[in-house]
């Protein structure tokens, strides 16, 4: 038996979190790149997870437990921030941000980089359905129609918008968590098969064939597609137990264990800080995009060990009592906590879902 190495995947959440705070502050280009990291990981570990659940609505209740609490506590600071500083968020946009379905009500996010919670929320629904229909390990086949619907959408025109704008808004980042699927079993493996190569190079080759920053002025699709193949090939080094030196940094093993909530709240919450200063001075900036982020880090540190995971753990109990009928007694001394309860393939299911992705 092995158990997960948490750290390292720790350490590339840290990464993809810090590469996309730099986006959004004009410092890393292709920062919002990041996120595609972000999907691989969710990828690995939510289908480990839905491996390790007795039935479908456990796999609901944990998910649940663990994005909404920290999200809805992230959302209320940053709408206050907003109402205070630019006045154009309203009460009914809030209500609806809570629901976290915002983008397919129509409804603006109250901060931009809520979109991705939007792809995750997708795939734990397709998840689901596999677990709800029994084929969660007939993993050939509900990936493989992901695959499908992540070219198609190659063959739609988002510039015609409507239906296929969105559409392939969505079915574009499903070759990513199908790369984190195979991840996972080349890591359980512990070995790269031929299928595995061949599953990769199709994730790959269809990550590489969208243009994911065609919006941005400066887009070139020759440096994107040079990350999105150092973030496969950081996995894979990963994956094979090649990256273990990460764990000397200790920034990126800390930033990924405060990830969700930093993530949640670095962007609107910086930029209105930023907006107070109107140098252009590219050393001021930068020096202003220190304090932003070193106060963005305390924040994020405040409510992930203060709230996100004590929250989470008394919201699950509460579900877990509430849709069983009868009330979940806290654990006698000497037993095992939770999160060293479960193990699945030789891997820790609670420690792995730490590392699963905003």
């Amino acid at each position: 038996m092995f158990i997960m190495r948490i750290k390292e995947l720790d350490a590339l959440r840290g990464l993809a979190a810090f590469a996309v705070f730099l986006f959004h502050f004009q410092l890393f280009d292709y920062g919002y790149l990041g996120v595609h990291l972000f999907f691989i990981i969710s990828g690995f570990v939510i289908f480990l997870s839905a491996k390790s659940v007795k039935k479908p609505s456990d796999f609901v209740i944990a998910r649940f437990s663990r994005l909404y609490p920290t999200y809805w506590i992230c959302l209320f600071v940053t709408f206050a921030v907003l109402y205070i500083s630019r006045g154009d968020v309203t009460f009914t946009q809030l209500l609806f941000n809570l629901t976290m379905f915002q983008s397919f009500l129509g409804v603006e996010n109250v901060d931009g980089a809520y979109w991705s919670l939007t792809e995750e929320l997708v795939f734990y629904v397709i998840v689901f359905g596999a677990l709800m229909f029994g084929i969660i390990n007939r993993v050939k086949l509900w990936v493989g129609v992901m695959l499908l619907m992540a070219l198609g959408g190659l063959f739609l025109n988002p510039e015609l918008g409507g239906m296929q704008k969105n559409i392939q808004a969505v079915v574009k980042y499903f070759n990513l968590f199908v790369a984190g699927i195979i991840f996972y079993h080349i890591y359980l493996d512990q070995k790269v098969k031929i299928t595995h190569v061949a599953g990769l190079i199709l994730c790959l080759g269809i990550a590489l064939m969208y243009g994911y920053g065609s919006y941005l002025p400066y887009f070139n699709h020759s440096i994107e597609i040079a990350v999105i193949c150092a973030f496969f090939g950081l996995f894979t080094l990963l994956v094979l137990g090649k990256l273990a030196f990460l764990q000397k940094y200790k920034w990126m093993l800390f930033l990924g264990e405060i990830s969700y909530p930093f993530y949640l709240l670095h962007q609107e919450i910086g930029l209105a800080f930023r907006r107070l200063f109107t140098t252009e001075n590219h050393l001021v900036h930068i020096a202003l995009v220190a304090v932003i982020f070193i106060g963005i880090t305390l924040l994020a540190t405040f409510i992930s060990r203060n709230i996100e995971h004590s929250t989470s753990r008394a919201v699950k109990k509460k579900l877990q009592g509430w849709y069983n009928g009868k009330p979940v007694a806290d654990k006698a001394p000497g037993v095992a906590p939770e999160s060293a309860a479960v193990v699945v393939d030789g891997l820790s299911v609670p420690q792995a879902e730490k590392a699963s992705a905003p």
